[in-house]
């Protein structure tokens, strides 16, 4: 990944923003879920783009997407480490180039939106559903749509950029100094 070297301003500024991004996307997460909770009973389901997009209310025990059902507790321990990791490198993800701190912070409030739902009610409130007829995608919610934007970013940057030797094709954020 790309890695330049922060002035001590900049970096606090970056890791801050981390944060703050971090807890936007936790808190519009935990909002969405508390109207979709107070709103519709569970299994309920309102056609938003006719049946191709719905609001389907259902609750999930397993990884994103309905993945690993029954495994709660697995999923506490592992988005407790990745939350606590991201913060604990805070300092080197603000070194980072920003779509690389977007991808972290977006990872982070995700990871806490679904650990938040774990702890609380033992399972993660799941409510986008998309498909056509039976042909569905296993309903999700906000902090999984920003685990998964936030992995896909780190990866395309990984595979396609960030290349030893290769220049990089962002521009360096204001916060950093250049090397």
């Amino acid at each position: 990944m790309a890695q330049q070297t922060a002035g001590p301003s900049g970096g606090r500024r970056a890791s801050a923003r981390l944060l703050w991004t971090g807890c936007a996307v936790l808190l519009l997460d935990q909002v969405v879920k508390k109207l979709v909770v107070s709103l519709m009973p569970l299994g309920d389901s309102v056609d938003l783009l006719g049946p191709v997009v719905r609001l389907t209310r259902t609750e999930n025990t397993g990884a994103a997407f309905g993945l690993f059902r029954g495994r709660s507790a697995v999923f506490i321990v592992i988005s407790s480490l990745a939350a606590v990791a991201i913060v604990a490198f805070r300092r080197e993800i603000a070194k980072l180039v920003r779509v690389e701190q977007l991808a972290f912070a977006l990872v982070l409030g995700g990871a806490l939106g679904n650990l938040a739902d774990r702890v609380r009610r033992g399972a993660v409130i799941d409510f986008i559903d998309i498909g056509i007829r039976d042909l569905r995608w296993p309903a999700f919610n906000v902090a999984d749509s920003a685990i998964v934007i936030g992995v896909t970013l780190l990866a395309v940057r990984f595979l396609f950029f960030a290349r030893p030797g290769a220049p990089d094709p962002l521009p360096p954020s204001p916060d950093r100094e250049p090397e």
